[in-house]
């Protein structure tokens, strides 16, 4: 007779395996550690963070951050698996803030590794330690305010595990994209980086828009920062926001793909298919964008509890998403549904407007402009960029028009503008990345004229050392405007507080614009005012009606 097999009892695991199997999830490799450090790091507010590896991280790894700190008896739960001061309620878990919540980090990476965690808050005089040599005796020591976490010789009590490793040389690549991703993620955080006692990075927390974009240029070169766009396109609950690469940089790889959800990095295939729709009318076969991308929503819409690395997210309404960020992409890099790039400024701050469900259309389709405020009625297409042509039934019979969007938009501006310049409350937008101007010397003059005049108005220049300007911040409702166009603009010509007026409509009708941002409702109500235009005669003529003694006087046809 075969032997009857006994059956094995079901028993709980000892703590430290089921730290060690909890590990295989959670720490890969080197990288991983410096990830989850980072991330309890800036979850602790610190506004500089150290990072000391050795030999790739494989040796050494030890972060120390300047953040609120961990209080003496709460440092042994710090250790503990399932222990987190980040959620308490399912409604945290729903609504997410934080970058760490699972509670299995520290404990996983101290299950695998030789650690020591020093900590300080600042109603303590003195820091606590705790280290794997004595896990359960909390020792006092010096300590500035903050946290130290060294783990060294990971996975040394794991061979098998240590075996994947690579070369020292492969695991410092990957700790170092995993901090340069940490990097563009808190620009108002300090990083500085050693590897075997040598500075390898150096990445000063950056306050201003000039900070930022150096901070960008050291990770992603200052070719890619001079061949990009900076975007900002608000919709309801989201908005969209960083760097994108023109159609003229590429790469081979998709290794500068960085996008970010509330600040978190990740990884997820509507956000990657939205943006290759984008762009695919653009980049031959083969090359791929280079972006920064920020992209803010409401935490209770998205779902990062998906896995341990937290890479992974799912959203409650994945094809808005989608469209909105495929839609405000291919409005930023000019995208008309042929090959091409139809603008090439260097910053686009869009305003909110309301985003169709159906396919990407460069001008507002006429369902979203009905109004029956304007006597124009809807808009049936745009012309040139430029020329808008409406429709509207007048007892019916259809009654068309054709309008000057350039004179039209710069009669709408220039009265909104003036108006809140008369009462001291016009409302500038900083651009993400300041635009560099090279002034003639008569424009420095009329600068040095005109500086607290433009300042009023919502312009703001900084002198550069090198004799340059940089242009960073420009009124809100001059957002549909090339932003570099209208301030060269703005320097040709010899404002006076008295001439403001006429100044101002002059210059804006000679600065490029984007008709797809226009606040059209708006502008064809102010022009069914005809009181309002009185006051501008040169505007008078900003739009025509397509009647029939007007079309046979412009074919010179006989009635």
């Amino acid at each position: 007779m075969p032997a009857v097999q006994q059956r094995q009892i079901i028993k709980p695991l000892p703590s430290q395996l089921a730290n060690q199997i909890a590990a295989g999830e959670v720490i890969e490799r080197p990288a991983s550690v410096v990830k989850e450090l980072l991330e309890n790091a800036l979850d602790a507010g610190a506004g500089r963070i150290d990072i000391e590896l050795t030999n790739g991280g494989m040796n050494g790894i030890m972060i120390t951050d300047n953040g609120i700190g961990i209080r003496a008896d709460e440092l042994p739960l710090a250790i503990a698996r399932h222990a987190t001061s980040k959620i308490e309620s399912i409604d945290d878990l729903l609504a997410l803030h934080s970058l760490g919540f699972r509670g299995e980090a520290l404990a996983s990476m101290c299950s695998v590794s030789q650690w020591e965690i020093v900590s300080r808050n600042a109603a303590s005089e003195l820091a606590a330690k705790l280290s794997h040599q004595l896990p359960e005796q909390v020792l006092e020591v010096n300590h500035a305010i903050g946290t130290s976490v060294t783990i060294n010789n990971l996975f040394h009590n794991t061979p098998a595990r240590r075996k994947f490793l690579r070369a020292e040389r492969t695991e410092f690549r990957h700790c170092d994209e995993v901090i340069k991703r940490m990097a563009l993620a808190r620009f108002d955080v300090g990083f500085y980086v050693n590897h075997n006692s040598k500075q390898t990075l150096r990445l000063p927390a950056a306050s201003d828009d000039s900070g930022r974009a150096r901070r960008v240029a050291q990770v992603c070169s200052q070719n890619f920062i001079n061949q990009s766009l900076t975007i900002d396109y608000p919709h309801n609950n989201m908005r969209l926001r960083g760097w994108v690469s023109q159609a003229e940089f590429s790469r081979q790889s998709t290794d500068m793909q960085y996008f970010y959800i509330n600040g978190r990095i990740i990884r997820d295939r509507v956000i990657n298919h939205a943006i290759r729709m984008a762009y695919q009318n653009i980049l031959p076969p083969g090359r791929h964008a280079v972006y920064i991308l920020h992209f803010e929503i409401d935490p209770a819409s998205v779902d990062v509890n998906v896995h341990p690395t937290k890479h992974e997210v799912r959203f409650a309404e994945s094809r808005l998403i989608h469209d909105f960020i495929s839609r405000s992409l291919r409005d930023a890099l000019g995208v008309v549904g042929v090959k091409g790039v139809a603008e090439t400024s260097a910053t686009y701050i869009s305003q909110e407007t309301p985003l169709p469900n159906n396919s990407y259309s460069p001008i507002p389709m006429p369902a979203e402009y009905e109004t029956n405020d304007s006597m124009f009625g809807r808009v049936l297409s745009i012309v040139h960029s430029r020329f808008a042509l409406t429709q509207i039934k007048d007892q019916q019979v259809d009654k068309f028009y054709l309008i000057d969007l350039a004179r039209a938009s710069a009669l709408w501006v220039a009265s909104h503008w003036l108006n809140s310049y008369s009462q001291q409350q016009v409302k500038s937008q900083p651009l993400l990345v300041p635009q560099r101007l090279t002034l003639t010397d008569q424009q420095r003059i009329n600068y040095q004229l005109t500086e607290s005049l433009l300042i009023d108005l919502g312009i703001q220049l900084s002198a550069e050392t090198t004799g340059d300007y940089l242009l960073r911040y420009v009124p809100n409702l001059c957002r549909t405007y090339v932003s570099d166009e209208l301030c060269i603009n703005l320097l040709n010509t010899k404002l006076h507080r008295d001439d403001l007026q006429d100044q101002i409509i002059n210059l804006l009708t000679k600065t490029r614009f984007d008709s797809s941002k226009l606040n059209l409702t708006e502008i064809l109500i102010t022009l069914s005012d005809k009181n309002a235009l009185q006051t501008v005669n040169e505007f008078a003529d900003c739009w025509r009606e397509l009647d029939e003694s007007s079309l046979q006087e412009w074919f010179k046809l006989s009635s």
